[in-house]
C-alpha cells in the first residue's frame, strides 16, 4: 500500500472518495419573532435567519455549488407537547414553503424532525408525570413530518431520542401520499450540537449510552432512536 501513497498524483488516482460542493448539507436556521438576523456566538460564521432574508442566503448557497439545506425552526411559542412544531403556519413550514415558491427544484430542502426545540422542557417528546412518552411523541414527529412534506420538504431528517421515529415517520409520510419523501437519517451527535449551540434546545434528551454499540446501530436499520 505504500507505493501507492509515495506521490500526490497516484494518492489522487487510486483514491476512491471525492467530496464536492454538491454532498454538502448546509444548516440554516430560521427563527420567529427577530428583528434583524442573529449571529450564533457559539457557531462562527452561522447566523440565525428571518424568514425574509432566508431566501437570499439559500439563494446564494445555490450559487456557491451547496443545493442542499437543511432547516432548524426556533418557533416564538412553546408549550408542554410541542404543538407548533406540526403547525400548518409554523416557522418551518413557511420557510418550506417560501424556499419552494422561490427556488423549487434547485435546491434540495430538508427538515430536522424532533420536538426539543418546540417544548418548553427541551426534551424530545412529550413528557407525562416526567416521563418523555415514546408511543405518544411518535404520533406527534409523524404528524411534523407530514406536515414538513406538505409544504414541500424533499427530505425529513428524524433525530429525536425516541424509538421507532423512523418507522413511524416513512408510514405515515407513505399514508398520507407523501411517498417520493426521503427520509435522511443524520447523526444524533451532530444534531444535537447544532440544536444546542443555536440556541434551540436545552439539551434534554436521553442520549444514547456510549458503551452499548448495538444501540447506536438500530436507527438507521430498524427505525429506533
Amino acid at each position: 500500500m505504500r507505493r501507492l501513497r509515495r506521490t500526490p498524483l497516484i494518492r489522487e488516482l487510486v483514491r476512491e472518495v471525492t467530496v464536492s460542493k454538491s454532498d454538502l448539507i448546509q444548516p440554516l436556521f430560521v427563527e420567529e419573532g427577530l428583528s434583524k438576523n442573529a449571529p450564533i456566538s457559539s457557531m462562527p460564521g452561522q447566523t440565525r435567519f428571518l424568514l425574509s432574508s432566508l431566501e437570499k442566503e439559500a439563494s446564494d448557497l445555490k450559487d456557491r455549488g451547496v443545493r442542499s439545506i437543511l432547516l432548524f425552526g426556533i418557533p416564538s411559542r412553546k408549550d408542554d407537547d410541542g404543538s407548533s412544531a406540526h403547525d400548518p403556519e409554523g416557522i418551518v413550514q413557511r420557510s418550506i414553503e417560501t424556499l419552494k415558491e422561490q427556488l423549487g427544484d434547485e435546491i434540495v430542502i430538508g427538515t430536522d424532525v424532533c420536538l426539543c426545540q418546540y417544548t418548553s422542557h427541551g426534551h424530545c417528546g412529550v413528557v407525562r408525570d416526567g416521563l418523555v412518552e415514546n408511543d405518544e411523541t411518535l404520533k406527534r414527529l409523524a404528524e411534523t413530518a407530514v406536515s414538513h412534506a406538505k409544504a414541500g420538504a424533499d427530505l425529513v431528517a428524524p433525530s429525536a431520542m425516541i424509538d421507532g421515529q423512523v418507522t413511524a415517520i416513512r408510514e405515515a409520510l407513505d399514508d398520507n401520499g407523501f411517498r417520493d419523501t426521503g427520509t435522511l437519517i443524520c447523526s444524533e451527535t451532530l444534531i444535537l450540537i447544532l440544536r444546542t449551540v443555536s440556541g434551540g434546545s436545552l439539551l434534554q434528551a436521553p442520549v444514547r449510552r456510549p458503551a452499548n454499540l448495538p444501540d447506536g446501530l438500530l436507527q438507521p436499520g430498524n427505525g429506533h432512536a
